[in-house]
């Protein structure tokens, strides 16, 4: 028995020494890591003011728009431009500019760019130049409403979506 012992206590033994490990630091070591620095920019932020609305008024038989529409870029550095226009029914049907008819239908002239019913319109060349840091784009609009159109106020006729992209 005495010596199953003894073989269990060197077994022992030889495991704590088989599991311990020696580290052993010499001199000091430095490394150099370069930092480097990758920078993307993609999206610049645009900060533009359209109109809230582009009122039109049939007065007596007669459409009035208003003269003060305009887009603001209130960037102070980049350049945008007007890429698209888009125009859905709203309280009435969108209809053609240049061959106007039906009911309950309002088309739209905007900077020259004409409605054929709604969706999007075509920008003819020049109507949206692009604007300048803190510049202003007048928006010169024209309506031409249905003669069925009841008295009535504020109604929302139609709906436009301006897309401003960053022309620089």
């Amino acid at each position: 028995m005495k010596h199953k012992r003894f073989s269990a206590i060197i077994l022992a033994l030889a495991l704590v020494l088989s599991l311990s490990t020696a580290a052993f630091a010499a001199s000091s070591a430095t490394a150099t890591v370069p930092v480097t620095l990758t920078v993307a920019n993609e999206y610049r932020a645009v900060n533009v003011t359209v109109p809230a609305s582009l009122p039109v008024y049939v007065i007596n038989g007669t459409v009035v728009t208003a003269d003060n529409a305009k887009i603001t870029n209130n960037s102070k550095t980049g350049s945008i431009q007007v890429t698209g226009i888009k125009v859905t029914d709203g309280a009435y049907k969108i209809g053609s500019y240049d061959s106007f008819s039906g009911s309950k239908t309002i088309a739209l002239k905007i900077n020259g760019c004409v409605t054929n019913g709604a969706g999007n319109m075509a920008i003819a060349n020049g109507a949206f130049p692009v604007i300048a840091a803190d510049g202003k784009q007048l928006l010169t609009y024209y309506a031409k409403v249905s003669g069925d159109a009841p008295n009535a106020d504020n109604v929302q006729a139609a709906n436009i979506v301006f897309t401003i992209s960053v022309a620089d």
